[in-house]
């Protein structure tokens, strides 16, 4: 319980700071892209700097296996890496999908999308906007995805999957994913409260923030348990990437209506809980 205190202590008091500064310098989106993406990304060293606090002072002689990069093979890293990263592009397109048949809005146009983002942003498109589209989904979702699963592996997978889900485990996996979904969902306050994914929402937004990351708890913590920390940060990587070109086929990405972000991913994801316990309950009879 101590080393558990400890890391939420540094892990929520390092990064809330971060939040603070991007607040008192005028809020997401008032410093600049580039300003504002470093102080996100700052922001979300937060549990990884608690995990490497507490894998110094409490996990001497077994630091890697008490992240999670030690226990699997080379082979089982990448086949469950693999399916980590697919499961988010299969939970976006049905969220999708679920989105357009619960609020009964037509299917958006990508082009047009992407046509209007520039021109609110003022910016010559450097080529037809069906070619970026293209661009987009076969060349930059790729890359998006591969960095991103190397940073979130750094950075808050390293602590919310990679140390603290096994601290925790002893409670049984669903109590400790509901235990670590609150907590991550908890720790976006912050943001969630200048706006970030619910805009106008406020503490509606960090309660709904809260029950989308409870929700999706469950599908981090099985990669995690079959390929350990890669795998997780696979799985966070390609969420990141994916759940926002999901917007662009939807014509009114607002909430309860926004895609993977709203109802309908929420009750995707929902839906697929009893996967997870199957797959759960699979491995426990092949191991009897």
């Amino acid at each position: 319980m101590r080393a558990i205190l400890v890391f939420l202590l540094i892990a929520f008091g390092f990064s809330w700071l971060v939040a603070w500064q991007i607040h008192a310098s005028g809020g997401l989106g008032a410093q600049g892209p580039l300003t504002g993406v470093g102080l996100l990304s700052l922001m979300m060293m937060g549990p990884a700097l608690a995990a490497i606090v507490c894998m110094a002072l409490f996990d001497k002689g077994r630091r890697l296996a008490a992240i999670g990069l030690r226990g699997h093979g080379l082979g089982t890293v990448a086949k469950w890496t693999v399916i980590a990263w697919l499961v988010p592009v299969i939970v976006c397109a049905l969220a999708v999908l679920a989105t357009l048949a619960l609020s009964g809005q037509t299917i958006g146009d990508p082009v047009a999308v992407i046509a209007a983002q520039l021109e609110a942003a003022e910016q010559d498109a450097p080529m037809d906007p069906g070619t970026l589209l293209v661009i987009q989904l076969s060349v930059g979702l790729p890359v998006g995805i591969a960095f991103n699963t190397v940073f979130l592996m750094i950075s808050e997978e390293l602590g919310w999957r990679g140390w603290l889900q096994p601290r925790l485990a002893g409670l049984g996996f669903w109590p400790m994913c509901l235990a670590v979904g609150v907590l991550w969902g908890l720790w976006h306050a912050p943001i969630i409260l200048m706006g970030y994914n619910y805009p106008g929402l406020g503490w509606t937004g960090v309660a709904v923030m809260t029950v989308f990351t409870t929700l999706w708890t469950p599908y981090h913590a099985l990669v995690r348990e079959r390929g350990g920390l890669v795998a997780a940060a696979g799985m966070h990587g390609a969420l990141n990437a994916v759940a926002g070109v999901a917007l662009l086929f939807l014509s009114e990405p607002e909430w309860p209506w926004n895609g993977p972000l709203g109802v309908g991913g929420l009750v995707v994801l929902a839906a697929g809980l009893p996967l997870i316990a199957w797959a759960r309950t699979g491995k426990k009879k092949r191991a009897a």
